[in-house]
């Protein structure tokens, strides 16, 4: 079989993957309100195992692309907020890491004006870490309210789930905030840094559309390119 049929196979299967969470993350809001809460949590749960999912096979199978990464940013980022939004409706407290995410999202963009790249910081992967791991123990709290359990550590876990999702919101508030400091420091980085002050104050034309779009698929241009200016990509050499 042709290598670059495999290779297209490849991508298509990590991506696929990354747009059923996408799709998963706009469909949440009526699962959660038109189904059983159980049935909710499993299906939030299965949306955050997918990305780690697709994270894997894309590095496993040297699927990674620009199109993948800034796919799973954005399906990540909106399964979060939505996540948090349906949480918020009942535990308040929960609505603080939704303000903390859109400010890091800010800064983020404003970072790849100033020619910032799309690598996430180590710090940046820890809080993803916690905020997925919060959603899914909040949902399975939740769902595991109803129903009546005879054992004790569950019970003493369900009776005492206001408390534990508030500890839970203020712990990924916080990792929110240290990560939110850290992309603050990169974006007064990419601002001062002659590479990338010459890169935003550059006049090159862009790459036409066409090869854009090969680009955002071409595995081996992310692997050589992936910690350049997301400026100076867009634009002609």
């Amino acid at each position: 079989m042709n290598k670059n049929y495999i290779k297209t196979l490849k991508i298509i299967l990590v991506n696929s993957i990354t747009l059923i969470r996408l799709i998963g993350a706009f469909s949440l809001p009526f699962i959660y309100f038109y189904s059983d809460i159980y049935i909710a949590s499993i299906f939030i749960i299965l949306l955050f195992i997918s990305d780690f999912l697709d994270g894997l096979l894309a590095r496993k199978l040297n699927a990674c692309t620009f199109f993948g990464s800034i796919m799973d940013a954005f399906s990540d980022k909106l399964l979060s907020i939505v996540s948090f939004v349906l949480l918020g409706i009942k535990y308040n407290v929960m609505l603080l890491p939704i303000v903390i995410e859109l400010l890091i999202f800010m800064t983020s963009c404003n970072t790849y004006k100033y020619g910032g790249n799309l690598k996430t910081s180590y710090i940046g992967k820890v809080k993803t870490f916690i905020l997925d791991l919060s959603v899914i123990i909040s949902f399975i709290l939740i769902g595991l309210n109803n129903f009546n359990l005879d054992n004790n550590i569950i019970n003493t876990l369900i009776s005492n789930t206001n408390l534990i999702i508030s500890i839970l919101a203020l712990i990924t508030t916080l990792a929110g905030i240290i990560t939110l400091i850290d992309y603050i420091f990169k974006n007064i980085y990419s601002r001062k840094n002659p590479k990338y002050i010459k890169i935003k104050n550059e006049n090159k034309k862009f790459k036409d559309s066409k090869t854009i779009i090969r680009l955002l698929f071409d595995t081996d241009y992310f692997i050589k390119n992936r910690n350049e200016s997301i400026m100076k990509l867009l634009r002609i050499e």
